[in-house]
């Protein structure tokens, strides 16, 4: 018996072994097809009633996770702080769906596919071949400024006068019911008519208009955004700021993926020691330019739900239609399993490498990575972080200057572990809550004040703890000047502290991913170096001061990191 019970292990271990590469390989078969599918949009809304808020409120199964809402329960939301149902009851619309995933006959909604909000149509029209885009396939982000007088407006009395409704005149997809978001993403596209209607408006409140080199995809250019690269405005009473952030190529994910929060722990140790505190890299997520995603399948799922706006099963949820707020899709576009042969294909686009190069060619880039070194580059763009080899990154979160500075800023949070984040704010340590909190001054809120606003009055989901200005008479950003003893100290982690750390990007592959940072606002390797600031202001002018050989020799070792070719 033991010796067939151990006969049997071994066929089954061979059978395992055999078949194991075959399964792998279909999965990346499958994962390559969904990345370069170009999805489309079927208008296949379910029917909709008016909802009529004397009576109860019908009960919403939510399939994705298996709970019901009931009477007065808030839906869940997204990482911007929308309503993943927004059209749920309490949200002001006045629609609700039938049933939550099936129609007023019982059958299942069909899913409506792309949109209605989008940026691209496939995942290789922003990543062709696993790499990155120009400026035409930016990202164009909103934030709102949370020390705007529209927040010490009461609202609920209805009407054109009210705030609520002003802001919804401005840009419905800040709104959520009784949240609005300090940021969101304006999607360059929609498979509906009436957005662009929308989108254009966020061009009134700017004082010289919207340049279409500057807004269009159509149109934009790097040297427009070089020239401006963020762009504020004034609604009323409510200032906002325009920015964008610029494709990342998906080269070597996977090796990125096994790289362990605790290595990342002991590179921001070792650097503040190596440096006596002048470099200081704070650990995120691994993922983004600010490093707010913390794993690689989370930064699929972004992707197909904000870039492409496709429901993913039970996971995340499209943006809704600002031009048509009662358009609702609750059916899944893309399944669980579809993400994880995608998310498979993302780990398995291979890691650049070193490049075939003659022996005069290889000892010019050694030369060019010991200036590379000697000017301080290294001490962020670390060689290797294993299991990554070559990735000239550390991905950290580091101060990079007021020349950087983007409204949107990084988390204020520290990745303890794969799944866990504590709080880097000493606001959030001390008083418990910034999530949906009241927000009227830049200052932390009283201690003996509830968390949640009057109920007729907005509350900014997820609001940040801005340092208090007074408003400049033109809308402008940044908002007003701050010293840096002040942002290194007592405003360590304000809002406008965070707005001025990035992540450390992998400079494996640089050669082949311009234009570069964060908004694309740098054509070339040298000119992305001359904005570099904070941390690497040091760095930067010591390579300011290089004599002209010395400089080529250092891009011409940037220009070795090629991508991986076909």
């Amino acid at each position: 018996m033991v010796a067939r019970h151990q006969y049997g292990l071994a066929v089954l271990l061979i059978l395992v072994l055999v078949l194991a590469p075959q399964a792998i390989g279909q999965d990346a078969i499958a994962g390559r097809e969904l990345f370069e599918r170009e999805w489309e949009f079927l208008d296949r809304a379910p029917e909709i009633r008016e909802w009529d808020s004397t009576l109860p409120m019908p009960h919403h199964r939510d399939r994705g996770h298996g709970r019901r809402m009931e009477r007065g329960a808030r839906p869940e939301h997204d990482g911007n702080g929308r309503g993943l149902a927004s059209v749920f009851p309490g949200d002001g619309r006045g629609f609700v769906p039938q049933e939550h995933g099936f129609a007023a006959d019982g059958q299942e909604f069909p899913a409506d596919g792309l949109g209605p909000l989008y940026n691209a149509v496939s995942c290789a029209a922003c990543h062709p071949s696993g790499g990155a885009s120009g400026v035409n396939h930016n990202v164009t982000r909103l934030t709102v400024d949370p020390r705007s007088p529209f927040f010490e407006q009461p609202t609920g009395r209805g009407g054109r006068g009210d705030p609520k409704n002003s802001v919804m005149d401005f840009f419905p997809g800040l709104v959520s019911g009784n949240l609005l978001s300090f940021k969101t993403v304006v999607h360059d596209r929609s498979t509906r008519p009436g957005y662009e209607v929308i989108r254009q408006r966020l061009s009134f409140g700017v004082p010289n208009g919207l340049s279409p080199e500057w807004f269009s995809p159509e149109e934009r250019t790097v040297e427009a955004i070089a020239m401006q690269p963020v762009v504020a405005g004034r609604y009323g009473s409510l200032d906002y700021y325009l920015s964008q952030r610029n494709t990342t190529p998906l080269h070597g994910m996977g090796e990125i993926e096994r790289i362990s929060i605790n290595r990342l722990h002991a590179v921001s140790l070792s650097q503040n020691r190596l440096s006596g505190g002048a470099i200081s890299g704070r650990v995120a997520g691994k993922y983004g330019w600010r490093g707010q995603v913390s794993t690689l399948s989370d930064f699929v799922v972004g992707a197909c739900a904000t870039e492409l706006g496709l429901n993913v099963s039970g996971i995340a949820q499209q943006a809704v239609d600002p031009a048509d707020p009662r358009y609702i899709s609750l059916a899944s576009d893309i399944s669980t399993t579809q993400i994880e042969d995608l998310t498979s294909y993302v780990s398995d686009l291979p890691a650049p490498s070193k490049q075939l190069l003659s022996l005069e060619e290889r000892r010019r880039v050694r030369r060019g990575e010991q200036v590379f070194s000697s000017v301080g580059c290294a001490a962020c763009h670390i060689a290797d972080l294993l299991p990554a080899r070559e990735i000239y990154s550390d991905l950290l979160l580091h101060d990079m200057g007021v020349e950087l500075q983007d409204p949107s800023p990084a988390p204020a949070y520290q990745q303890t572990g794969t799944r866990t984040a504590v709080s880097a704010s000493p606001y959030r340590n001390r008083y418990g809550r910034d999530e949906k909190s009241s927000f009227r001054t830049g200052r932390p809120p009283d201690r003996g004040r509830s968390g949640a606003r009057d109920a007729g009055s907005f509350v900014l989901a997820s609001a940040p703890q801005a340092i208090a200005m007074d408003a400049p008479a033109e809308p402008q950003f940044p908002r007003g000047d701050i010293s840096d003893a002040d942002l290194q100290g007592q405003f360590r982690y304000s809002w406008d502290a965070l707005q001025r750390e990035w992540k450390t990007p992998p400079l494996w592959g640089v050669a082949d991913s311009a234009p570069y940072l964060h908004d694309g606002r740098a054509e070339t390797l040298a000119e992305a170096i001359r904005w570099h600031g904070g941390e690497a202001e040091t760095s930067k002018r010591r390579f300011l001061n290089l004599n002209e050989d010395q400089k080529q020799l250092l891009l011409a070792f940037l220009e070795s990191l090629k991508s991986p070719l076909e």
